[in-house]
């Protein structure tokens, strides 16, 4: 059995039909107010410790547990001292954010450890890493959070690396932002929307933001394969297209697939994120689609599907 967390979330809901689809024994888990345990669905919030001890009385155990439960906040503004600088946290739910990253995370671990639960997925996210220290980052590059919840989700991998010790199998997947065409309040949809409504794209940010991308179906396939490694108790893996990316370059790749869009760069200098996902390969078996390739399609599907105000 595979226990899902966060399974009423973008990247959970769609991971769950997924691997519901492929004959996978899985069960998702909702956060809720009240603690349900049914045979193919789970609710709890995984903040309380009276949920946890509830959720541990349960008489199924799960072989694997998939954490992406969390709360994503993230926020940034403008370096006072200079606005090319790396920016700063801006205003973000700091409370919420260790409470649903960290503390949640702190529990699923007890939960773990104390049912026996032999491995753990747990999505990361580029956002550790920072403004890149490297050309390429790999997973030894420094982690240089800016906002707090990059700090959560490192705080979340230290929980875990710990927990390895204590003979849990840790699988730590960092991965950028991720899109697809039902996620209408992305970047992606919306420079998409952009380029084809107004055949122009803006990119409007007063700050030097490291951004990369990732469509949901590379995501998906990276844990079904994580699933089934049995290798050290220990492993940490950047799951991306290993390609180049910020702002302007993602707005570059889309206006090239949409004939007579252009461009408007940002007036700060945006720094190159290149996660470098070598690793992934060889460990995993597991590359990502081109991002050209990706994003060709998603225009496509978002094509048949006009806007109202399309031209």
């Amino acid at each position: 059995m595979i226990l899902v967390t966060g399974a009423g979330g973008f990247l959970g809901s769609h991971l769950v039909e997924h691997f519901k689809s492929i004959g996978l024994n899985v069960v998702p888990l909702y956060h809720a107010s009240e603690v349900k345990i049914l045979h193919n669905r789970w609710e709890a919030d995984l903040s309380r410790i009276d949920h946890i001890l509830k959720l541990c009385e349960a008489a199924q155990t799960p072989q694997t547990v998939i954490h992406l439960a969390g709360h994503i906040d993230i926020s940034l503004k403008a370096n006072p001292v200079s606005p090319l600088m790396p920016p700063i946290p801006g205003k973000e739910d700091i409370p919420e954010l260790y409470l649903a990253n960290v503390l949640t995370t702190a529990n699923i671990l007890d939960y773990c450890l104390n049912k026996g639960v032999k491995r753990i997925l747990y999505a990361s996210s580029q956002a550790v890493y920072g403004i890149p220290s490297d050309e390429i980052l790999t997973e030894e590059s420094a982690c240089m959070p800016l906002e707090h919840y990059a700090v959560s989700k490192l705080c979340g991998e230290y929980l875990l690396k710990a927990g390895s010790h204590q003979g849990l199998a840790v699988i730590v997947l960092r991965f950028p932002g991720l899109y697809g065409e039902n996620r209408t309040k992305g970047i992606v949809y919306q420079f998409c929307k952009s380029a084809l409504q107004t055949e122009k794209i803006n990119v409007d940010t007063d700050i030097p933001l490291p951004l990369d991308v990732i469509y949901i179906d590379d995501v998906i396939n990276a844990f079904e394969k994580a699933v089934h490694y049995r290798g050290e108790n220990w492993i940490c893996l950047n799951i991306s297209t290993g390609e180049p990316c910020n702002l302007n370059l993602l707005a570059d790749s889309i206006a090239e697939l949409i004939p007579g869009c252009k461009v408007e760069h940002a007036a700060i200098p945006q720094p190159v994120v290149c996660m470098d996902s070598s690793k992934a390969h060889a460990v995993l078996n597991w590359q990502a689609v081109p991002r050209c390739e990706r994003l060709s399609s998603m225009i496509k599907k978002i094509r048949r599907a006009p806007f109202p105000t399309m031209k």
